[in-house]
């Protein structure tokens, strides 16, 4: 009977052991995360985000943690909405936005500063002449930008794969379902970070009157759903429990890259 019973606790302080490995530290900002891989697919908006805005200046903000880069030649999308902006990681990372003066800027680079079982502070910059991804606080690429966003009547999709109708030129590759996790995701309808070098935040992000969208992750992961913490009301809603269809279709690929 001992020892039965010395088998059942060394087998749920292993199990305990090996939970706690599995999850990663908490991010920089504290508090829980979002975890997404193929079996918790994606979370989304159940309508559509800012249909009837054209932003001249975006930022979106996260802080991500993966285990490992995608396999090559395949990416993950960790936000996007579907006919105005993206933001990939391919082995490297990008970002895709469209603009009403021409049918799109995408920018890429390499991944030698996406270091594995590490939180990156991932931010797109919008500004109405350039787009960029900053990586902890160090400058990234501008280019191509003209003008505002386009208007889109699509849900907000975090994880899982958003479709850009194939009307632009866009990364190599199978889009698949991201893996790793995210905290402390924020948009904002200007450009935070002017400098060309900065200090990343290290506490939560906090509600502005420039901030649209805000999403802590602390609610229990059972939950299926976060709130959004700007006043505006898009709470996500996991893949699986959304109250309503989302409009948008998911497709598996994405058109390749144009030169």
């Amino acid at each position: 009977m001992i020892y039965r019973q010395f088998l059942a606790y060394l087998f749920f302080f292993t199990l305990i052991v090996v939970t706690a490995e599995a999850v990663p530290p908490p991010s920089p900002a504290g508090g829980r995360m979002l975890q997404l891989d193929e079996t918790h697919d994606f979370f989304g908006t159940d309508r559509a985000w800012f249909a009837d805005q054209q932003f001249k200046q975006l930022t979106v903000e996260a802080w991500v943690y993966f285990e490992e880069p995608p396999e090559p030649g395949t990416f993950w999308s960790i936000i996007g909405q579907e006919g105005r902006f993206a933001l990939v990681i391919h082995g490297g990372y990008g970002a895709w936005i469209r603009h009403q003066n021409a049918q799109g800027a995408t920018i890429t680079s390499n991944a030698k500063r996406l270091l594995p079982k590490k939180w990156l502070h991932i931010v797109l910059l919008y500004n109405g002449t350039g787009v960029g991804v900053v990586i902890n606080g160090t400058h990234g690429l501008r280019c191509c930008g003209d003008g505002h966003l386009l208007k889109s009547d699509k849900p907000l999709h975090i994880g899982g794969i958003v479709s850009q109708e194939g009307n632009r030129g866009h990364f190599i590759g199978e889009n698949v379902k991201f893996r790793g996790y995210i905290d402390e995701l924020r948009i904002s309808n200007i450009v935070r970070y002017e400098e060309r070098n900065w200090e990343p935040p290290r506490q939560k992000f906090k509600v502005d009157k420039h901030t649209i969208a805000l999403w802590h992750f602390n609610e229990a992961p059972w939950a299926g759903r976060y709130r959004d913490e700007s006043g505006n009301g898009y709470t996500l809603w996991k893949s699986d429990v959304m109250p309503v269809e989302p409009t948008a279709k998911l497709t598996t690929t994405w058109a390749a890259l144009k030169h």
